[in-house]
């Protein structure tokens, strides 16, 4: 018994100072660099044993541009062309592959790292070289060369004729090739030189985006309601910035049920924005800022939203009144504060128009036939305020002389109502009240003195004359006769307007 164990053990030591012998053979035998391509490795069937990471990447490169010669055929509804693989974003992953032929024999435990270098020593290892497409490239390079059978789609639209008319343009279906099915093809015949380097694609239909059926599902088909101010077209910087506004709203198309905020649409007015400096109504009084003028923009809006129907939901007045529309009529914005907003309160769409013609600036409101109705818009004034009379004293001006600096301008209060008619039914909806405050008139008196010459005379003493009053004078070049204001947007008084009546559609 104690022989069989002695035995057993020798046996057991010879095994294993003969795996440690055959362990050492081996790695000596497969032992390289950490940074060198152990034995055995093959990339695409060329040897790599033996290459560091900068030498396998100049042989992959060299491999890369014979592969960049290859000729690809693309063919389509008959026709044929050259692929440049190049231009098509193809090209070898160097980093993937050298990083996985290095890894060979130098990952994992001690004994692990031997026995794999002694393994692909004997057996090899081949690590296939793998070759990318850059989609998006080769999608592009086939519509260029493609480019004489595509037929790009056509939305369908709708156009406002000069006599307010809406006709819908139908919309048209496009083509092209099937650039997407391109890519799997060329990536197979990269990574597989004995398939056939032709590929083959066929023609397929580009839908638009807009269907003539979606845009005759909006409805549009008349004039819902238009309104008209005039400005002074001599006043340039005051009608650029009421272009640009109007330019804004141009096109405008409004969502059933959605809210249309002017300022929102508008935007800030700054020079960036394109405006210039201009007058405007800031604290009861005229002062030169960016953006004066917008305001006719949403008075004239507000207005054309009151005769197409529409429901209004934010309006302010100015806080004086304005010469372009009747008092009570008008709507003041200011970008961060007061809004001018109203709702498309129709099931169908809206489509707003702006137009400069001449001196007058045209908002036309467009919609569906079914909420055309009759509109009648009234304002009137309920009180008149007179503005005071305030003297200033003056010192370059001579005693007796007087100077108004200001001309005064009345204020009132305004009220405004809308009729819509639908058959025999009248709707009768009151506006928002409106009051504007009076501007004073300041008068300039002078007090400077003026020195009196007398040539002297013996023994007679002669009084001094006393002044004669001097008639007072109005400066008339700065203020026109009639407007009270150089911009024309005051009335030099306010009267009743009485009724405006406007129908709407044609």
């Amino acid at each position: 018994m104690r022989r069989k164990s002695l035995q057993v053990a020798a046996v057991a030591l010879l095994g294993t100072v003969f795996a440690v012998l055959l362990g050492l053979w081996a790695a000596e035998r497969v032992c390289v660099a950490p940074d060198v391509i152990v034995p055995g490795v093959t990339v695409g069937g060329m040897a790599f044993e033996g290459l560091t990471a900068a030498e396998a990447l100049a042989r992959l490169r060299d491999y890369e541009a014979r592969l960049l010669l290859r000729p690809v055929r693309l063919e389509c509804a008959g026709r044929a062309w050259a692929l440049p693989l190049a231009r098509a974003g193809v090209g070898v992953e160097h980093a993937k592959v050298i990083s996985e032929a290095l890894s060979v024999g130098h990952r994992g435990w001690l004994l692990h790292r031997y026995l794999e270098r002694y393994r692909v020593a004997r057996e090899g290892k081949e690590i296939p070289i793998r070759v990318h497409v850059d989609r998006q490239k080769l999608t592009s390079l086939i519509a260029e060369l493609t480019q004489e059978l595509t037929i790009l789609p056509q939305n369908a639209g709708f156009r406002v004729l000069p006599d307010d008319r809406i006709i819908v343009i139908p919309a048209r279906e496009g083509r092209c090739v099937d650039a997407p099915a391109a890519y799997d093809q060329m990536v197979a015949i990269l990574n597989d030189p004995g398939r056939e380097p032709v590929i083959r694609v066929a023609l397929r239909t580009l839908s638009p985006e807009y269907t003539t059926e979606e845009v005759l599902a909006m409805g549009l088909n008349c004039l819902l309601g238009e309104y008209a101010t005039t400005f002074a077209p001599e006043k340039v910087n005051r009608v650029y910035n009421i272009s640009v506004a109007a330019g804004a709203l141009d096109g405008l198309v409004v969502r059933p049920g959605e809210v249309v905020s002017f300022n929102k649409v508008v935007g800030p007015r700054s020079s960036e924005a394109g405006y210039k400096t201009a007058p405007m109504i800031i604290n009861n009084e005229f002062v030169d800022a960016l953006g004066g003028g917008v305001c006719q923009v949403s008075t004239t809006l507000y207005n054309a939203v009151l005769r197409a129907g529409l429901a209004v939901v934010e309006r302010h007045n100015h806080s004086l009144p304005v010469g372009y529309v009747p008092a009570g009529l008008d709507a003041t914005v200011t970008y961060g504060g007061a809004d001018f907003k109203f709702r498309n309160n129709t099931d169908k769409y809206l489509y707003l128009r702006t137009a400069i013609q001449g001196n007058r600036l045209v908002v036309k409101i467009f919609g569906n036939n079914r909420f055309k109705r009759r509109v009648e818009v009234r304002s009137w004034v309920t009180e008149v305020i007179e503005p005071k009379r305030i003297e200033q004293s003056d010192p370059n001006l001579e005693v007796g002389k007087r100077v108004v600096k200001q001309k005064g301008i009345r204020g009132c209060r305004a009220r405004a109502e809308r009729l819509i008619y639908d058959g025999e039914q009248v709707v009768r909806e009151e506006l928002p009240p409106s009051f504007y405050h009076p501007l004073d008139e300041i008068v300039a008196v002078g007090t400077k003195a003026v020195p009196t010459v007398i040539a002297p005379r013996e023994g007679v003493t002669k009084p001094k004359p006393e002044p004669e009053p001097q008639p007072e004078t109005t400066v008339e070049e700065a203020y026109p006769q009639g407007t009270g204001f150089p911009e024309g947007e005051l009335p030099s008084g306010v009267e009743s307007p009485g009724e405006t009546v406007y129908e709407s559609g044609r």
